[in-house]
């Protein structure tokens, strides 16, 4: 432990970490109550966080970005009380913003003269410009096609509105309301988490919070170093995972995009190579990341072995990446990075997968949580609406329970309510709720995924977008795959459009309705194994069909829905002759007959 965090005692760092997380959540709070747009008010799609003077994370790990873009671009001698920056650049960011929509705003503390620390807050916007409505389109090909690029820059000098450069950006929005309000609940956000922090070190003074600050690094460190890898035997252990990329853009010849890590454990240090990860790609799914950025994503894997810890930047004590050049996780200027979600989001699973081998599967079945949809038209007035809904799917059935239904890939984030959907936007949601069978099976299945059929009243674009179209969150340890993602869009009378890849601003007509199941997560532990009446439970509840029971879990039932313990019985014993052993991961039927076609290919077995 640093000597300086020692001078803390306990009960003050107790409060002064709860305190740092009370001033994170109330500006996100702040956000969400007065933000305009569907995107941030009900999605949630936002983030905040409070850093201590030398621009290091000392809240939890939530999506916040670096305050590194001020600090590589600002001497100290040039910010000044009432100061905020702004940016949104990838290639301007130090790694910590990943796509233009993500308007990052920052603010630094000044106490009595001093800088004592930094308060943060994003949001994905809106719009802001580029080829589609959204300003995420996997479509593109360089970055200038996906919106205004903002380097960091002051937006407030000492307290003062820069207008010129505030009216630039909403100009550049095709729903410049949205986006004024959006951006207008991040500087307030800001200026609430300053006189928070103002407030803490009234009360303690500089020297007990910066040592407090300190205190709560080393603390998250310790917890991984002392807590988390002693479970973790030494060694190296590899995982592959993919994004799917086919029919992107014409640029790009691959179907899917290979992301690649191996995990190496060598006493109190881990490190993900991130070294076979596929070339960066012509189409828009690249990430501008740095090392230390990937530290704070992957190290939410670890909550599977310390699930009390806050985990901040004192994780990139005990964690580090290696990132070859070049790579869809290091993509060079000007690569472009709007549907970056998607290698986003497969980071942490792909880094899962290797958790899970290194603990011989004693770490949860793979999850996917993020089906966007977005839909632009206009309303009764001819102004530009646009609804933006991303639906959770399945979690990974875990070695101690069920996985959870219908998640969402952003933290603390949700779908949309079909009630707001419906007051605010020409559709109406005909149906809602969990889709049936799409859970892995497994002694722990996989948690659900949505089912939505909604209508679509106006003429507009439809953009749809999802990882999960043409493969499967896999299992783990004889778990089986969760349902992959099934999104279909079908008119009053006449053909259905099934979508087998990501769709940008496709011109739909008024009547029209599309029909989303979203994939669930990948089940953990053998399903035969699974106690028949929490499967004759799952049946009742709608949850699982009959079928399912009896050809996943070997499970009869009878006319009343009850277990037929003999049939059962003997059920289970034929499927356990039948088949053969089984691999520690399944990624599902998909990714078999895809491998089978030669379309896609492991470089070592599962």
């Amino acid at each position: 432990m640093d000597a300086h965090a020692s001078n803390v005692d306990p009960i003050t760092l107790e409060i002064v970490g709860g305190t740092v997380e009370s001033i994170r959540r109330e500006m996100e709070l702040q956000i969400e109550r007065t933000a305009r747009s569907v995107v941030i008010r009900e999605g949630r799609d936002y983030r905040a966080g409070v850093f201590d003077r030398f621009g290091r994370n000392v809240s939890s790990a939530s999506g916040a970005a670096h305050v590194d873009p001020i600090l590589q671009h600002y001497d100290l001698s040039e910010i000044e009380d009432g100061d905020i920056f702004l940016w949104n650049d990838p290639y301007h960011s130090a790694g910590g913003i990943t796509h233009l929509p993500d308007l990052c705003v920052t603010q630094p503390v000044l106490w009595r003269g001093q800088l004592v620390a930094y308060v943060q807050a994003f949001g994905h916007m809106s719009d802001v410009g580029g080829l589609a409505p959204g300003s995420v389109m996997i479509g593109a090909t360089d970055i200038h096609q996906e919106g205004i690029r903002i380097p960091p820059v002051k937006l407030v000098s000492r307290g003062k509105l820069c207008e010129p450069l505030y009216r630039t950006i909403i100009t550049n929005s095709r729903y410049p309301h949205d986006l004024q309000g959006d951006l207008d609940s991040e500087l307030m956000s800001c200026r609430v988490g300053v006189a928070r922090i103002r407030e803490l070190f009234d009360r303690y003074g500089p020297e007990t919070i910066d040592a407090g600050f300190e205190a709560l690094l080393d603390r998250c460190a310790r917890a991984l170093r002392e807590v988390a890898l002693p479970k973790i035997p030494d060694g190296r252990y590899r995982f592959e995972d993919f994004v799917e990329v086919g029919g992107a853009v014409a640029q790009e010849k691959r179907e899917f995009i290979r992301l690649k890590v191996t995990m190496i454990k060598d006493k109190d240090r881990v490190t993900f190579d991130f070294t076979g990860t596929d070339a960066q790609s012509p189409a828009a799914i690249n990430m501008a990341g740095d090392e230390r950025f990937y530290v704070k994503y992957v190290v939410s894997i670890f909550r599977n072995l310390v699930p009390d810890t806050i985990f901040n930047a004192g994780a990139t004590r005990v964690l580090s990446c290696i990132l070859p050049k070049k790579t869809v996780l290091s993509a060079e200027y000007p690569a472009a990075s709007s549907c970056r979600a998607f290698t986003l989001f497969r980071l942490p699973e792909l880094c899962l997968g290797a958790l899970g081998r290194s603990l011989g599967g004693q770490a949860p079945g793979s999850c996917d949580t993020r089906t966007s949809l977005v839909y632009a038209t206009t309303n009764d007035e001819g102004e530009r609406i646009i609804a933006r809904d991303v639906l959770g799917g399945g979690g990974g059935g875990r070695p101690n329970g069920d996985g959870q239904d219908a998640l969402n890939g952003n933290v603390a984030g949700r779908s949309v309510p079909a009630e707001f959907l419906e007051a605010f936007y020409p559709v109406i949601v005909e149906r809602d709720g969990l889709a049936p069978d799409s859970g892995g099976p497994g002694l722990h299945r996989g948690g659900l995924g949505c089912e939505r059929l909604i209508h679509l009243k106006r003429d507009g674009t439809l953009g749809v977008r999802d990882d999960r179209l043409q493969l499967q969150p896999w299992g783990m340890a004889g778990g089986l795959a969760g349902a992959g993602t099934t999104c279909t869009l079908a008119a009053q009378a006449g053909r259905a459009l099934s979508f087998k890849h990501k769709v940008d601003a496709m011109p739909v007509t008024g009547g029209v309705r599309l029909h989303v199941l979203t994939c669930g997560g990948g089940g953990w532990g053998d399903p035969l194994d699974r106690a028949p009446a929490l499967v004759a439970e799952d049946v009742a509840l709608g949850l699982a069909s009959q079928k399912s029971a009896l050809e996943d879990y070997g499970v009869v039932l009878d006319a009343a829905g009850g277990v037929d313990n003999v049939a059962t019985e003997r059920r289970r014993a034929a499927l356990r002759a039948s088949r053969g052993p089984s691999a520690l991961f399944h990624r599902g039927k998909r990714f078999q007959d895809l491998a089978a076609a030669g379309r896609i290919t492991l470089t070592e077995p599962d």
